[in-house]
């Protein structure tokens, strides 16, 4: 209240004509009231010509349904609606914005009215119409914003991660858990709390939120952080706690400052990598020529049986339940490859592949590792050890596999089916991806 109220203006002359409410032509008073107050809501019983108590009958219904009715307090809920004249005649009342809940001041002009008895007596009525709506909880802004959007912000989020655990994997709903907790943790940060409205967010608090988001992360990861929450408020648009997503005001960076970082093995560093692992760990190493030669995620690794392996048709098979894109997938186990994959005990179908044992220690077993435990061993085990720099990926193994096998003359069909790729396309991305001068290019002469 000891804030100025923000000032809101309204004109009798920007009144849509389509949506115009009729009158007699005789009665010009009945009609600039009727169009100025044409977008009230009838659901609060305040249309005109009722010949009933509306609190009468709202009491009565609260009763039956016993529950309180509590009217809305002037000056504390709203400020009833003055009359001020001057060179500039208007109505002025104050309601609360839901958003901040402060008073915002609205002014409806009447300066087109030229007789000022007429101007007077409209005003007039204008104002006991008005009183009568806001005294029955009647809020004009409450008007422009979504059913739902006095649910808590809160309990909003924990039924969005509700509703997507059961229409997504594991990891991805992992990452939705991550995010929000991450939005809760700045929400009680800058004056939220398990109290606040989904609508008491805003786009200038996306904004904020976005920017606080700049300086601790990433283009890359600042970028899949505004895809994420544009899903989140999408998903309140579509289920009405919401009308506008805040989140598109954010712009993405660029897409120069998000160029994935890692590039492909030479031959030399390829050698060393191989054999570093056959001497210090067998498992990672099969693990590895499966991401270099037969083109499997890490993710769909982390999840894959001994029964998954076929050594006497030397294939590998993906089952839809762990494939990336939920489709059933063979690939093929090159023979140079087999040495390595019959080195690890097959004996116990059930067990995974690639086992969570201490030390870094891949053998199958009952308890899954999973892709982070790879990337970890990459990172703080391999590359220090072989001295490699942070371009080689352990991902990298895909990419320089898909790329050496394409630049061997391997038919990009069969390269397309083993990277498991949906269209040529994608795997014609791979064609000549090599820093190394093309030996057939050398050879043209199309010089006359």
């Amino acid at each position: 209240m000891g804030n100025k109220p923000k000032l809101i203006t309204k004109d009798l002359k920007s009144l849509e004509p389509d949506r115009a409410i009729l009158y007699p032509p005789q009665n010009r008073c009945n009609e600039l009231i009727g169009n100025n107050l044409r977008d009230f809501s009838e659901k609060n019983g305040t249309k005109t010509g009722q010949d009933f108590s509306l609190y009468d009958a709202l009491s009565a219904l609260c009763k039956e349904k016993k529950i309180v009715l509590t009217p809305p307090i002037p000056y504390i809920d709203f400020i009833p609606p003055k009359l001020v004249t001057g060179d500039v005649w208007y109505i002025s009342y104050s309601c609360i914005y839901p958003p901040t809940g402060k008073m915002r001041r609205i002014r409806i002009k009447l300066n087109r009215i030229p007789s000022l008895p007429e101007r007077r007596r409209i005003g007039r009525k204008i104002m006991a119409d008005l009183g009568i709506k806001l005294q029955m909880g009647w809020n004009p802004f409450t008007e422009k914003i979504a059913p739902k959007a006095y649910a808590l912000m809160f309990e909003t989020l924990d039924k969005f991660l509700a509703v997507k655990t059961k229409d997504n994997r594991p990891d991805t709903v992992r990452g939705y858990t991550s995010y929000v907790k991450l939005f809760k943790k700045w929400l009680l940060e800058h004056g939220f709390d398990e109290t606040s409205y989904v609508c008491s967010f805003t786009e200038s608090d996306a904004i904020d939120f976005m920017d606080d988001r700049d300086l601790a992360v990433s283009a890359r990861t600042f970028n899949n952080s505004i895809l994420f929450f544009r899903v989140l408020f999408n998903w309140m648009i579509e289920r009405k706690y919401i009308k506008d997503n805040p989140f598109m005001a954010v712009k993405r960076k660029p897409k120069r400052l998000t160029q994935k970082i890692r590039r492909l093995f030479t031959p030399e560093e390829f050698n060393e990598l191989i054999t570093w692992l056959e001497a210090n760990n067998v498992p990672y190493l099969v693990m590895a020529l499966m991401c270099y030669c037969c083109f499997i995620r890490p993710k769909e690794l982390s999840m894959l049986r001994c029964r998954d392996i076929d050594l006497d048709n030397q294939l590998i098979r993906i089952s839809a339940s762990i494939a990336k894109n939920e489709k059933d997938s063979t690939r093929t186990i090159p023979d140079s490859m087999m040495k390595y994959v019959r080195k690890l005990d097959l004996s116990h179908p059930g067990h995974y592949l690639f086992g969570d044992h201490p030390m870094y220690d891949f053998s199958p077993g009952t308890k899954k590792a999973s892709s982070r435990r790879f990337a970890s061993y990459w990172s703080y085990v391999v590359r220090p050890a072989l001295g490699f720099p942070k371009e080689l990926q352990f991902y990298s193994l895909k990419d320089t596999g898909i790329t050496n096998m394409v630049n061997s003359g391997v038919p990009l069909t069969s390269v397309q089916q083993q990277a498991d790729h949906s269209s040529l396309a994608i795997t014609s991305i791979y064609i000549g991806k090599t820093d190394r001068a093309s030996e057939a290019l050398k050879a043209v002469d199309i010089i006359d």
